[in-house]
């Protein structure tokens, strides 16, 4: 019988040690809060409201300053709005008043800005701002003067913001060395395709799809404009241009108009013939040459830019013999 007792502890101590062995260790407190917290429903972060811009008090259209060592330094007052073909907004700004509450519903307000620009002599900045309000580029110059341009590759140089409500565009563009400016300007609807300074420095003179001038139209615009100047008749001037009443007497009301017009007079020569001839799509040019009034021996060109069927003065480039 003790031979019998002793198996049978032995029997019962192989099953306790046979379950002690199989039985899983205690799990950790670290390995069960990870566990709690795989299981926990992930908690959503809220999205951040949109960033808020303002400015106090509205500029009425545009306010800022500009300085270049190239360029130039002045203030700018004035501008328009308008979209691109890529879906951006261009923002062109000036040193003078440019009567752009007239010229902002016309069909090619871009290029009677720059008849405007040239004809005043103003200065000028222009951006190009995407959805998110930032500019590949940065533009800045004088009609008479020479013009630059700066690609952001990165260094950032400028900051910007856009916002577009109600057909207006509101917003700013601070440049780290050069300036400054703000702007709310009405967001025009053009007709016809506009080249903005971008374009311009990009190769893109016009509109590619745009009609090409013929000499006889070009030689008759040219010597429409210079009938005009000649005469100091600036109605007559801006009505060659296609101005409406309504834009010539806004044109004509702004302050300093006349002096502008007297020096913008004086680019057209004497005798002043038309002379070398050229054109492409959506551009054309005329030279000629001779004298100011003051003597200055000149061979000019006049460029010419299509609006519907009006033939626009856009710029004159001056070249002193």
């Amino acid at each position: 019988m003790r031979i019998q007792r002793v198996a049978v502890a032995a029997a019962l101590a192989g099953a306790l040690f046979l379950s002690l062995g199989c039985e899983k260790p205690p799990v950790s407190s670290a390995a069960t809060a990870a566990q709690d917290a795989e299981a926990a429903p992930r908690a959503v972060m809220p999205t951040p409201p949109p960033e808020r811009h303002v400015l106090d008090p509205v500029p009425t259209p545009v306010r800022g300053h500009f300085q270049e060592v190239n360029t130039g330094e002045f203030d700018l007052v004035d501008g328009i709005a308008y979209p691109s073909r890529d879906g951006e907004t261009v923002v062109y700004v000036t040193s003078k008043p440019i009567a752009s509450a007239a010229i902002a519903p016309s069909p090619c307000p871009m290029t009677y800005a720059r008849f405007m620009t040239a004809l005043r002599d103003a200065g000028w900045n222009e951006v190009a701002l995407d959805a998110h309000g930032r500019s590949s580029y940065y533009g800045e110059g004088v009609p008479f003067g020479g013009k630059g341009r700066e690609e952001d590759v990165g260094g950032r140089y400028w900051k910007s913001w856009l916002e577009t409500s109600n057909g207006v565009a509101t917003g700013s563009v601070r440049h780290v060395h050069d300036g400054w400016f703000e702007f709310a300007l009405p967001i025009s609807k053009p007709a016809f395709a506009q080249v903005s300074e971008g374009d311009y420095s990009r190769g893109h003179r016009a509109d590619p799809d745009a009609r090409a001038p013929k000499e006889p139209a070009v030689a008759a615009a040219y010597r429409t404009a210079r009938g005009a100047a000649v005469k100091k008749d600036l109605a007559a001037l801006l009505q060659a241009q296609g101005f409406d009443a309504k834009q010539v007497a806004a044109i004509r009301a702004l302050t300093g108009i006349g002096a502008d017009f007297a020096r913008f007079a004086d680019r057209f020569l004497k005798p002043g013939a038309a002379g070398e001839f050229d054109s492409g799509p959506g551009w054309a040019s005329i030279s000629a040459s001779g004298t100011t009034s003051k003597g200055a021996k000149f061979i000019n060109y006049y460029w010419f830019t299509p609006c519907g069927e009006k033939l626009v003065l856009t710029s004159i480039s001056e070249n002193p013999q």
